[in-house]
């Protein structure tokens, strides 16, 4: 059951930053928005499904495939237009406190063991045409109390061009980037995967797959090369690498958790390869599409040389669904199936995991209701299975043969089932308000369920923790200015 002796006071806590979110919206000077809607002169819902993102349209598409560059309608000069701004804040509950290590501490704050109310990041932007071939896509996130750093959290920069190969159009480009995926368009994918945003204060599942591990540590480089064929046929392939340690500390992305984000963590060993490929079709309608997505490395665990290197593969199969019932409602749905194959020797060898190989299985599914627009009702379910490992799933790099209280498993499994509700509201970004297009806001309400946590239902860290003990709610407001 939720934690019902905190519930009053948070929610009088969440009303009054919904007014303070919307106050400032409605009554803010027209100073600035999101570059690409100065950019293009369109709304926000011209590229987006939802208002605010990510959930591309076929026009969004297009827009990204020809490398940020259409539309001449700049709103401000052109040496500022490019630039926009984002601030993210939250509270979060969790059924029970976590009385083990806090979330974040650093030197001028400390989390508390539940409810916290954080500025979870504020990020600057410099977004759309650099010339008529190349446009990026840049983020600086500044993240002024979990951490206390500033990186470069997204970076994607695209030459493309267009072409007719025996009656089919093409357009083709190629992207310097910092994550795989951050290429790509659908909510299946680690750089834009549903739900946008989630609690960096909270309890979370000890194995994530690995894509995801890479995104969390952020410190990774690559280049692509890709083709779109008469708008249903996509492909793409490249390579990825890890920044050095050096490089990683002067973009910002190397923190504490650079070494061992997730237990999958370490250097990329020379060149990983990355591929995607996927087949969509509008009927009417409807809108479909089927792909699948992969990365295959070599991996030092812990950056710790000297004993060879792991061996990582993974294969993503997705499917996304669009309706449009009429002018004011759509029904959207996406699956997801990922598999982890992982050769562990280097880490077996220094005690960092117990089994010379391992595997992950986790499907996703969403399934989503949107009302003009601005109304969003979202329900998912996440289901993590694998191979058990003591150490890999307790803390290798520190592990003494305990568990880990709250964040071990004591069966040294990562399977893990939970479910999610979410409501988004976008009062902005159609067109119709005075602040398009320079401001949009997003307020949203998460709720996770789990069944299953680490392994088990009920004391899965043997120190007494139930899955059910993590269920988490969210209340987090973004706006974009």
């Amino acid at each position: 059951m939720l934690n019902l002796t905190f519930i009053n006071k948070w929610f009088v806590l969440v009303y009054r930053i919904v007014l303070i979110v919307l106050f400032t919206s409605l009554f803010q000077s027209a100073q600035a928005t999101t570059s690409f809607a100065r950019q293009t002169g369109e709304p926000c819902t011209a590229c987006h499904m939802q208002a605010y993102g990510p959930w591309l349209t076929q026009y969004g598409q297009k827009f990204k495939l020809d490398g940020y560059v259409a539309g001449h309608a700049n709103k401000l000069p052109d040496a500022i237009n490019p630039f926009a701004a984002e601030v993210v804040g939250s509270v979060t509950n969790t059924q029970k406190k976590n009385d083990g290590d806090p979330y974040y501490s650093n030197t001028s704050d400390q989390s508390n063991p539940n409810n916290n109310v954080l500025l979870d990041w504020a990020a600057i932007y410099y977004t759309g045409r650099v010339t008529d071939k190349i446009g990026a896509y840049l983020q600086m996130n500044i993240n002024p109390q979990a951490g206390r750093y500033v990186s470069l959290a997204m970076a994607d920069i695209r030459v493309a061009d267009h072409a007719t190969i025996q009656g089919n159009e093409v357009t083709y480009g190629l992207t310097v980037n910092n994550a795989p995926t951050m290429t790509d368009f659908w909510m299946t994918t680690p750089a834009w995967m549903y739900p946008y945003t989630q609690s960096s204060v909270t309890v979370h599942p000890v194995a994530q797959p690995w894509l995801q591990s890479l995104m969390a540590g952020a410190n990774t480089a690559g280049s692509t090369a890709y083709m779109m064929i008469n708008n249903h046929l996509y492909l793409e392939a490249g390579g990825y690498t890890s920044q050095s340690k050096d490089m990683a500390n002067g973009l910002g992305v190397w923190n504490a958790g650079s070494q061992s984000a997730g237990p999958q963590g370490g250097l990329i060993d020379g060149g990983a390869p990355y591929w995607r490929m996927f087949l969509q079709h509008s009927v009417g309608a409807h809108t479909m599409m089927i792909g699948t997505y992969g990365l295959a490395a070599k991996v030092i665990p812990y950056y710790s040389s000297g004993f060879g290197a792991n061996s990582y593969v993974e294969y993503n199969a997705d499917a996304n669904y669009l309706y449009m019932m009429d002018d004011s409602n759509m029904l959207m749905a996406m699956v997801k199936y990922t598999h982890d194959s992982m050769s562990m020797g280097a880490s077996q060898a220094q005690s960092f995991s117990t089994n010379g190989s391992n595997y992950l299985d986790s499907v996703m599914m969403m399934g989503m209701w949107t009302y003009q627009q601005t109304y969003n009702l979202s329900i998912g379910w996440n289901y993590m299975k694998g191979s058990s490992d003591m150490a890999l799933y307790n803390g290798a790099l520190n592990y003494t043969g305990t568990v880990n209280p709250i964040t071990g498993s004591a069966n040294g499994s990562p399977n893990t089932n939970s479910f999610l509700f979410e409501a988004d509201y976008v009062p902005f970004g159609k067109g119709s308000f005075a602040a398009d297009p320079y401001l949009n806001v997003r307020l949203s309400l998460q709720y996770w369920a789990y069944t299953q946590f680490n392994g088990a239902t009920t004391n899965y860290d043997g120190a007494g923790r139930n899955a059910s003990d993590n269920n988490t709610l969210y209340f987090v407001g973004n706006m974009m200015f």
